[in-house]
């Protein structure tokens, strides 16, 4: 099996990257910022850097010293884009850590909320 894509939070990856090639322009004016999720699962480890910034923004996968990095595990990340759970709840339990630019970390409702 692809232990790649055991992750849910691929999946949400390659719909936040459909979405940000249609509405990029629209994410960049209100965001603003590159992001960098990082993401666990049973020991394995995958990153995404989301650029809300440049251009009309882009979603990779890959791993760079970005503006705010944002950590969780697999299913807590899923549940955040799915609105399953809340990205302050999610933080105040431990279950998401962010480093670098709080406000950029508040504006990812724009890309969540969606």
């Amino acid at each position: 099996t692809d232990k790649k894509m055991s992750f849910k939070t691929a999946e949400v990856m390659k719909m936040l990257a459909d979405r940000v090639q249609k509405e990029g322009a629209e994410y960049v004016k209100k965001v603003g910022g590159v992001y960098l999720f990082v993401v666990t699962k049973n020991g394995q480890e995958r990153s995404w850097i989301v650029d809300l910034k440049n251009g009309t923004g882009s979603v990779t996968e890959g791993n760079k010293s970005c503006e705010c990095t944002i950590s969780s595990d697999d299913d807590s990340f899923f549940d955040m884009f799915t609105g399953k759970a809340n990205a302050q709840e999610l933080f105040f339990s431990g279950k998401l850590k962010i480093d670098g630019d709080m406000g950029l970390a508040m504006n990812l409702s724009a890309i969540t909320d969606g």
